[in-house]
């Protein structure tokens, strides 16, 4: 005990500053609970943030891969008909869309000769199958190509030229495409911000009779 100070004032002294010190601990063990509470709450915010821009980024992926599926599959046709021009028209679809949705097998008897009909009609079915997915197959199941793909071929016999178009389904909405009329009912109507296109337009050349 210090000198000049009673034994009563001694213990009230260091009863207050056991108080002191004992209210300076809670007050910085209360400080550290909020500043943890602070610091999970920004870190959550900070994970659900990655998770939506990862899940963006997914799907941005995957749309470049559908839209590089598609042109694939144009080239591949525009390649069937440039390998058999003897059969022009034949390829021609009118109205008809192959892909999803198409149950029957392609037929052509009206332009070449039997061998190049035949040569068009493997290249047409075969070109609806890949527009299912079958180039992929999991138990049995297509999962390959595209989201509801869907091929259309417009032969104009004035110009002679083709307007090969692959359509499908994408997975956020964007701009409705205008090039093509392929699947235009079939992803929500006209005005369907799903549905995806590509067309390419090929000029054939006139051959001499």
């Amino acid at each position: 005990m210090p000198a000049g100070m009673t034994s009563s004032q001694f213990k009230v002294g260091a009863f207050g500053s056991r108080s002191q010190d004992s209210r300076a601990r809670n007050s910085s063990r209360g400080f550290s609970i909020i500043e943890v509470l602070i610091t999970l709450l920004v870190f959550s915010v900070g994970l659900l943030g990655y998770a939506s821009l990862q899940n963006r980024a997914q799907k941005a992926q995957l749309e470049v891969y559908q839209r590089v599926y598609a042109l694939n599959l144009v080239d591949y046709m525009v390649d069937q008909i440039r390998s058999n021009p003897l059969a022009q028209g034949c390829y021609g679809l009118a109205t008809t869309e192959v892909g999803s949705g198409f149950s029957g097998s392609y037929t052509c008897s009206s332009y070449g000769t039997t061998q190049t009909q035949a040569q068009v009609v493997n290249a047409v079915n075969e070109w609806s199958d890949l527009l299912k997915g079958t180039g992929e197959v999991l138990d049995g199941t297509s999962v390959g190509g595209l989201l509801n793909a869907r091929g259309c071929i417009v032969y104009d016999s004035v110009n002679e030229t083709y307007s090969i178009s692959v359509v499908w389904q994408g997975l956020v909405e964007t701009i409705a495409p205008t090039s093509t009329s392929c699947g235009v009912t079939s992803y929500g109507g006209a005005s369907s911000k799903l549905r995806r296109a590509v067309t390419y337009v090929l000029r054939t050349p006139t051959l001499d009779s």
